[in-house]
């Protein structure tokens, strides 16, 4: 008996290592791709709509292969998880700025994951910003103006990757508000010659979770065929893995319902299967850490603060366990917060991480939240949610409602018990994102 348990013990490990492979086991290439310029936009924790699961997992799994496996330095990567349409709008204003300078002789990826919704009248497709809504179109992205804004690039050619469907669904199969609970075929929307769309669902399916894998189905096939190539790999041959893979696996885990990607090219792109990833395959490996953000206790329900230490091996500075009110809030510190927020809006993060590291020293507590906000940019070298989320923590519990909010969203998904405790606190403080999230979670 004792012997089945173990090797019943060893096959669950097996299989959990196997689920976590594509985000833990990345394939690391020695080239380096300089022509290439990436936009990243995932976005999962909507203001006014459902979430969409894993998608900010899409998106920050996604930049790691584009940065490891296909060789493509940081500063030629946008990422943008949780994007306004502001965001989304200036993110492919600096891809065109970036082609441009470029003369041609570079080529562009395009990625998203999240809300896709369609206009009911006129059977067009958007993409959902997470301050937009389903019920209005003015606050999305529209599928035809984006192509055309690709289009006119200089550029050899830009890839379009959409983990999102247009038939006003969600990722659990479930209708957005906007819809009467009808699937809408929205148009396919023309593209330039130098431009390919590879979206994720076709008509009016669905683009379903992979939720053993913690990821979009269509984006955890597309990262899978990117390890075992090693980033070698042509567009084509990518478009038919991922299409057998995604259309087989999406009938077995949901009940029969499919999902088919499919790819938009021009009549004048006929070789758009032969456009190449990487130039050489990626032969090592790293494993990488993935961090689920458990919490190793649950906070005290009063607004105490709680000793904090710093996670290994990224030196950081202490968040202050309590605030000194003399120091805390002096001109000097206050100073030293207004210089931080100027270099975080100017993308100096190293700057803006040296001046609130100097104030949270003096207990001021808005340099902690702004720390926590610093740690949880994907943009940020030093990016590190654990860490984010204990200097989110060490603000709350000094009372600061932003910070509540933001220690809620860092849990929720992961303990959402601990989520609803930080969320509660936000919403009895007026906090109004807070309020709306806590009726979702009903």
């Amino acid at each position: 008996m004792k012997r089945y348990l173990l090797i019943l013990s060893f096959a669950m490990c097996f299989v959990n290592i196997k689920a976590q492979s594509v985000d833990t086991k990345i394939a690391v290439n020695n080239q380096t791709d300089d022509k290439t310029f990436v936009v990243i936009v995932s976005n999962e924790n909507y203001k006014n709509e459902e979430s969409v699961p894993f998608a900010k997992n899409d998106g920050e799994v996604f930049k790691v292969y584009c940065q490891k496996t296909l060789g493509i330095p940081e500063d030629h990567i946008r990422f943008s998880p949780d994007a306004t349409l502001g965001e989304m709008n200036y993110a492919i204003y600096w891809l065109g700025n970036m082609l441009k300078a470029y003369d041609g002789e570079a080529r562009a990826i395009v990625y998203y994951s999240g809300h896709g919704m369609p206009d009911e009248s006129g059977k067009e497709a958007y993409l959902l910003p997470v301050d937009g809504f389903s019920q209005s179109t003015e606050g999305a992205m529209s599928t035809k103006n984006l192509y055309k804004k690709l289009g006119d690039m200089n550029s050899k050619n830009i890839m379009v990757f959409l983990d999102a469907c247009f038939s006003g669904a969600k990722r659990d199969g479930k209708m957005l508000a906007s819809s009467r609970g009808v699937a809408i075929k929205a148009k396919t929307d023309p593209v330039s010659d130098n431009t390919v769309v590879f979206s994720a669902a076709q008509g009016d399916e669905t683009a379903y979770p992979y939720k053993s894998q913690r990821h979009g189905m269509f984006t955890y096939f597309i990262l899978d065929k990117m390890q075992q190539s090693g980033g070698f790999l042509t567009l084509g041959e990518l478009s038919d893995y991922v299409t057998q893979n995604v259309k087989r696996k999406a009938v077995v885990e949901n009940n029969g319902k499919s999902q088919t990607p499919t790819i938009i090219t021009s009549s004048g792109n006929s070789n758009w299967r032969d456009w190449q990833f990487a130039s050489a395959k990626a032969n090592k490996f790293e494993n990488r850490v993935v961090t689920l953000d458990k919490p190793e206790a649950k906070p005290a329900p009063a607004p105490v603060p709680a000793p904090v230490v710093n996670p290994e091996p990224a030196p950081v500075t202490q968040p202050a366990q309590k605030a000194i009110p003399d120091l805390a809030n002096s001109e000097a510190v206050m100073q030293l917060v207004n210089d931080g927020k100027k270099a975080m809006r100017a993308m100096n993060y190293q700057k803006a991480k040296k001046c609130f590291a100097e104030a949270a020293e003096q207990g001021n507590i808005e340099a902690n939240f702004q720390l926590g906000l610093l740690f949880s940019n994907s943009n940020f070298d030093g990016y590190n949610r654990e860490t984010a989320t204990r200097y989110f923590t060490a603000a709350a519990n000094n009372n600061h409602t932003d910070a509540m909010y933001q220690t809620g969203m860092m849990y929720l998904g992961v303990d959402n018990a601990t989520a609803k405790i930080w969320l509660r606190k936000a919403a009895a403080n007026g906090h109004t994102q807070a309020i709306k999230q806590l009726s979702r979670l009903k």
